[in-house]
């Protein structure tokens, strides 16, 4: 058993020992999309592209949902410094047994943030939301491939100057069991891959003369795209559906490669401890899960170690499926 915890710990390590570059997740339009969102997805280091089996499978990799049967809603929420708030919810719905249909939605903002003139005079408190509406569709094409989709609306208020935009994302996702594509005597339990191209089409116009003009000044107009996102992933399932090891590698345009790495292991049929590695920056987390007449309960929670001038993150996820 000391042995199982102790590579349980050390796994992430080996897998992202050399990071090729650190990045980190603003400077560029969109940017909340590329913060963490699931509780569990972040205590693995956010190696979630071969993963996504649960309800936030539609922000990661929407072909995912597919393979579980059953209806899920999932809420999460990250407690974040200087008045930051983020979080989703989301709900599965299985469709015939080979297909499933999700919806999503994404909130981020900031507190008052109060306006100040060039003498450092405050003045009115300015509005930063943004939000993305989410509808998701995946179906399976055989026993191992699913294929889904995500079309995504968003919105944004910065100061009272709004932008909104539709994009896409696809992905893929195979998944090899013992019996169906794996031996039967096999040591895994089921791999995993998954692969996933996003935010297609995203850009903000920001048109900024009517701000402006209360301010006796002259606005302008100006476009922000989003970068375009190709990830991939690989996680495989072992010691009879006990330990669970993803590795994801990233790409967001304009932007480095960044690897990812995580574990989760299943101390018993109701607690889970998980680690990971987002990039240089350490994770850890944890689950519990509770069977109610008809449905399950998972309370997951993850704590991102802090980057370079900010705070760790804590992040809670409720997941029901029934």
């Amino acid at each position: 058993m000391k042995k199982l915890l102790i590579a349980f710990l050390l796994i992430p390590a080996c897998f992202v020992s050399q990071v090729i570059a650190e990045t980190g997740d603003g400077g560029y339009a969109g940017s909340f999309l590329q913060v963490g969102l699931s509780a569990r997805a972040v205590g693995m280091g956010q190696a979630y592209y071969g993963v996504s089996d649960d309800a936030s499978a539609i922000f990661y990799n929407p072909a995912g949902s597919v393979f579980e049967l059953k209806k899920r809603v999932g809420f999460s929420y990250r407690v974040m410094d200087m008045d930051r708030k983020l979080g989703y919810a989301s709900i599965d719905i299985p469709a015939r047994g080979e297909a499933t249909i999700s919806f999503g939605w994404i909130f981020r903002g900031v507190g008052s943030i109060v306006e100040r003139n060039e003498l450092g005079d405050p003045g009115d408190n300015l509005d930063d939301s943004e939000n993305a509406l989410m509808i998701g569709f995946s179906r399976r094409f055989s026993r191992y491939v699913a294929v889904g989709g995500t079309g995504k609306y968003m919105f944004a208020n910065l100061a009272g100057v709004k932008s909104n935009t539709v994009s896409f994302d696809v992905g893929t996702y195979v998944k090899l069991s013992k019996g169906e594509g794996l031996d039967e005597d096999s040591k895994l339990d089921f791999v995993r891959f998954g692969l996933v191209v996003a935010n297609l089409g995203a850009r903000y116009i920001w048109t900024t003369g009517d701000y402006w003009a209360t301010r006796g000044e002259l606005g302008d107009s100006r476009t922000d795209d989003f970068p375009i996102l190709i990830g991939g992933g690989v996680s495989v399932m072992g010691l009879n559906k006990k330990l669970l090891v993803a590795v994801d590698a990233r790409k967001y345009q304009w932007q480095s490669i960044s690897l990812h790495a995580g574990t989760e292991y299943a101390l018993s049929d109701i607690f889970k401890l998980r680690t990971g590695l987002d990039g240089f920056h350490p994770t850890f987390g944890g689950a519990v899960t509770k069977r109610l007449d008809s449905y399950d309960l998972q309370l997951n929670y993850a704590f991102s170690a802090s980057k370079a001038g900010e705070r760790s993150d804590h992040i809670f996820s409720v997941g029901i499926t029934f």
